[in-house]
């Protein structure tokens, strides 16, 4: 059992570390930061990949009641990518992500990626997505 734990939390790091470090050679002319509590990770939930072309319904990656940080790695796009997110105060929050780079959210239960353009426009990406501690939870 606590070999399944240390083997989980390996990968996850080597993941998350693996997207953080592709997105750090990317530049990233409007670079912002967000102050996060790695403390209040309670566990690696899922990771994936996909390719949103423009035309398409939003993507669903997140959609629950539970608080997460999910990054994101776009990869390569040849158009915007439209964020919808729900904060961690319940508000719902629309980002706009320009060209490939690396953006982290602490999101509270939903998350969707739109291509923006027609369907000759798409932007390929990667996630990783960590469930944090319930509020009652912290210590």
């Amino acid at each position: 059992m606590i070999r399944q734990q240390l083997r989980r939390i390996t990968t996850t790091l080597a993941t998350t570390l693996a997207l953080l470090c592709a997105g750090a050679a990317l530049p990233s002319p409007g670079a912002q930061a967000q102050v996060f509590d790695f403390g209040q990770i309670d566990s690696f939930e899922s990771m994936g990949s996909g390719t949103q072309r423009g035309g398409a319904p939003p993507k669903t990656i997140v959609d629950d009641t539970d608080r997460h940080t999910l990054i994101i790695t776009i990869l390569e796009s040849n158009t915007d990518a439209r964020i919808y997110w729900k904060s961690a105060d319940g508000s719902q929050q629309t980002t706009f992500i320009h060209g490939a780079t690396v953006q982290a959210f602490q999101i509270a239960g939903q998350f969707k990626i739109e291509a923006l353009g027609d369907d000759t426009r798409s932007v390929k990406y990667g996630y990783v997505l960590l469930r944090l501690k319930n509020t009652r939870d912290r210590t």
